[in-house]
């Protein structure tokens, strides 16, 4: 049984995406080789040497590396005191960037009774190519150079390859500040027309971290959105909901 790295365990109410609002199991992968400035979850960007495991009745910290069946145990175990079975609520594999443990994430996969999410920013489309169809769900991010360091176009553009090639059924984020441009945006509809115009489009604009640049306006927000409307894109503007509810 593989074993590999988390950063955390929860249950709570997905906050962003097509699966808003929705309840979710929440395994967050260790490591990550992207440094977005915007990212809230920083300390999942190193492996640990344990991770945490948050239920009602507290915190409790696991060694890793961890087994692929232990790590379902737990998930499971997380469950007990609510009125709902693993089959009933998706699993959502997050990061980190799960991808950096792939086979690890399709272990886990694999063993859930349930649906499972890989969320992903799309960072090594080869591996993406080699495990995405082992997923229910894929929620893919299109990161773009003002928010990040480096360019993952190509990237993205052999992801999305991959979802129209293997028919997957995938949804795309892209995160919005005040420094994002319209060229940015017009690059992502570009391609997801051409090549995956089924694919629901999420506009989440940024949410505030210490070292981000401030979310864009709604002017900034509506004149994005328009844009994909005309261009006959699934397309909305989703913010993260989580923030708001004070939910993990």
């Amino acid at each position: 049984m593989l074993k590999g790295h988390l950063d955390e365990i929860f249950f709570s109410i997905q906050g962003e995406g097509g699966e808003l609002g929705l309840p979710h199991l929440f395994c967050r992968f260790g490591g990550c080789p992207l440094r977005c400035v915007y990212c809230d979850t920083p300390r999942s960007w190193n492996k640990r040497e344990q991770f945490e495991c948050h239920s009602a009745d507290g915190t409790l910290l696991i060694d890793n590396p961890i087994a692929a069946d232990s790590v379902v145990a737990l998930l499971k175990n997380l469950l007990a005191d609510h009125p709902v079975s693993a089959e009933q609520v998706c699993l959502s594999l997050t990061g980190g960037e799960v991808l950096e443990q792939a086979e690890f994430a399709v272990q886990i996969a694999k063993l859930w009774p349930g649906d499972v999410m890989l969320e992903t920013s799309g960072s090594n489309a080869k591996v993406f190519s080699e495990v995405a169809s082992e997923f229910d769900v894929i929620s893919l991010d299109w990161k773009t150079p003002s928010l990040m360091t480096g360019d993952l176009f190509a990237e993205h553009q052999q992801c999305l390859e991959a979802v129209a090639q293997q028919k997957l059924v995938a949804q795309l984020k892209m995160v919005l500040s005040c420094q994002t441009t319209a060229t940015e945006v017009l690059e992502m509809y570009d391609f997801v027309a051409q090549t995956a115009s089924a694919t629901h489009i999420y506009l989440q604009p940024l949410t505030k971290v210490p070292l981000s640049p401030d979310p864009p306006s709604s002017e900034q927000m509506l004149k994005w959105l328009t844009m994909g409307i005309a261009r006959q894109l699934n397309v909305r503007v989703l913010p993260q909901v989580h923030p708001l509810l004070n939910a993990r």
